[in-house]
């Protein structure tokens, strides 16, 4: 199958986004037989040249095998490298690839940290506010907590204020899961869930500000 290799050297930020839309279009257009390889080609041209949608747009072919065979480890990649540059949804991409399908995704790789953090608290603060995805309150909190577990100070923090003004925020979340996944990702020497602590008992004290004030305080 032809991609049709279009390698825009030298090419602005700008001029790579409008290819990159150009692709898109002409990818869902299909009206002519090389359409879908021709607008592939665009978008794959855009993403190694750093467009972020053109990426996000890869990893979603790739992770459900559409038009090009299914590969969720390349799906990933493609997803990192956008979620990376801000793009909320290929950071809400990124962590449900992971977090519903950890070891094909990963394929043994250990993620790192701090973007697991940075992007859930991405995808969770764009999905609460409805800006750059749609709104959606319940997985808003859960990739929250997700980021806060993860070490972010900014999702801690307004998780521990939404606590102080309304004390039954989260419980309604299955917390055992959100942490129990966060933690099944993590080597053994970043462990969310203390040694001699049951995961009850921590989510019970997830529900506190307090946690998340010590939280922020001790890291």
């Amino acid at each position: 199958m032809a991609l049709f290799p279009l390698r825009f050297f030298a090419a602005s930020p700008q001029e790579v986004a409008d290819y990159a839309m150009q692709g898109y279009e002409l990818f869902m257009r299909d009206s002519l037989p090389d359409d879908k390889e021709k607008g592939y080609a665009l978008m794959l041209d855009a993403a190694w040249e750093g467009d972020a949608k053109a990426a996000n747009n890869i990893g979603w072919l790739m992770e459900h095998g559409e038009f090009v065979g299914k590969d969720l480890k390349g799906a990933l990649r493609w997803y990192e490298r956008a979620a990376d540059q801000g793009l909320p949804a290929a950071a809400l991409n990124y962590l449900q690839l992971i977090v519903n399908h950890p070891e094909e995704a990963l394929d043994g790789r250990i993620p790192d940290r701090e973007r697991l953090a940075k992007t859930a608290t991405i995808a969770g603060t764009s999905l609460l506010m409805g800006r750059g995805l749609h709104y959606d309150s319940k997985l808003g909190e859960e990739f929250l907590l997700r980021g806060a577990l993860f070490g972010n100070h900014e999702a801690a923090l307004t998780i521990a204020q939404q606590l102080e003004m309304y004390p039954d925020s989260f419980s309604y979340l299955p917390l055992e899961d959100i942490v129990s996944g966060c933690d099944s990702i993590l080597p053994p020497e970043d462990k969310i869930i203390p040694e001699g602590i049951s995961v009850t008992e921590f989510t019970d004290l997830m529900l506190t500000p307090e946690f998340w004030y010590e939280k922020i305080g001790r890291e």
